[in-house]
């Protein structure tokens, strides 16, 4: 009995300083995160260099990462990077630059793995050489060339081991989440694995773009395609926008957010957004476009215009796109002369508007365009 007396004081001791403990303890200050090291720094400087179409000014970020020499694999792999950037979009294509950074990302590939081997644990050499491998991918895309699908499926094998290691490096996500433009559907590209996968691209791409230490913006510029790719408009426009405010001299940004807003059906805002960007564009406000890309700013252009009943912009928008593609590749330059034949027919030039038609039924069919100009024409007699 005596020793029961003697607990219960030590019961009402703990009883009055445990709810003291349990009110402090979330009080204790949460330690900021690291500040980026100056590597991490410098490569992010670099990408966002590019993405603003500043490609003289990102290489010399790139080539300050050469020193001191440890950093040689950073450097050469962001120098791939800004190739892939470079080849995109500036006009004209650099195809030596591309050449250059292919043979730069393959050294950085052979002496990378050397240093793997003597340490096989390295999650930083296992990013490098995973989006180095990756990277290697789309500009052999670009250029056309073979993709080496060995090196593609031990890349992604790198960007999953430095994702798993006890120092895990989130921008091992931008890689997985690139591989969907490198072989979407090619299930025997990935060593067995199946066809690319929209949602865990874009969740690799998400997870990139909110941790990666470097990569942040290069993956919402890949997530913009995907969600343009896939359909998802509704996702698209305000990150096109969000990116376009971030990078006011690429109009790349712009010109994704016009189309996915044609494809919502929101035309008066589309035509804003794309007279917008035409407007700079004629300016010199932001940099040159690709001629494909022309091609989309004045042919959505005109397709907005011409929902919402502006009729002599529409038919200089249209005019604007066709000149873009003058051996008429793209089909949708067919449907721009469709347009165009029956913007004619509102001006009264008849005539001309037959011609065009005539014109459509003698070259190749695209979905239901003859048969709609047949009923054009029709209607003309």
């Amino acid at each position: 009995m005596q020793r029961y007396l003697f607990l219960l004081p030590c019961i009402l001791l703990l009883c009055c300083c445990l709810p003291q403990t349990l009110v402090a303890a979330p009080a204790e200050p949460v330690p900021a995160p690291d500040p980026l090291t100056p590597t991490l720094a410098l490569m992010r400087a670099a990408l966002h260099q590019a993405l603003q179409l500043r490609f003289t000014a990102a290489l010399e970020v790139a080539m300050r990462l050469e020193q001191p020499p440890q950093h040689l694999l950073e450097a050469q792999l962001m120098r791939g990077i800004i190739a892939y950037f470079q080849a995109q979009w500036q006009i004209p294509p650099p195809s030596s630059t591309r050449q250059a950074s292919l043979k730069g990302l393959a050294t950085l590939l052979e002496a990378g793995q050397r240093q793997l081997r003597r340490s096989p644990r390295t999650p930083r050499l296992q990013l490098i050489l995973g989006l180095a491998a990756i990277f290697q991918g789309l500009l052999q895309q670009q250029s056309g060339a073979s993709l080496d699908a060995a090196m593609l499926a031990q890349g992604r094998t790198w960007l999953q081991q430095a994702l798993m290691a006890h120092e895990t490096m989130p921008d091992a996500h931008l890689g997985l989440g690139v591989l969907y433009f490198i072989a979407p559907g090619r299930p025997t590209l990935l060593s067995g694995a199946g066809p690319a996968d929209a949602t865990e691209t874009i969740y690799h791409l998400r997870q990139a773009a909110e941790s990666g230490h470097f990569s942040g913006e290069v993956a919402r510029t890949f997530l913009l395609r995907v969600y343009a790719l896939e359909k998802r408009y509704q996702e698209a426009i305000p990150l096109g926008q969000a990116l376009q405010a971030t990078f006011p001299g690429n109009g790349y940004y712009a010109l994704v957010s016009g189309r996915s807003q044609c494809a919502q059906g929101q035309y008066a805002l589309c035509a804003t957004t794309l007279g917008q960007l035409a407007a700079a564009l004629q300016a010199a406000v932001i940099e040159p476009l690709s001629r494909d890309d022309r091609f989309d700013l004045y042919y959505f252009w005109g397709q907005a215009l011409y929902e919402t009943a502006q009729d002599a912009l529409a038919f200089e928008a249209f005019r604007q796109a066709i000149n873009q593609d003058p051996g008429n590749t793209r089909d949708a330059s067919l449907w721009a002369k469709y347009y165009l034949g029956i913007l004619y027919e509102r001006r009264g030039e008849v005539k001309t508007a037959r011609q065009l038609y005539h014109t459509l039924l003698r070259g190749r069919n695209v979905d239901d365009l003859q048969q709609q100009v047949e009923q054009r024409l029709a209607q003309l007699r």
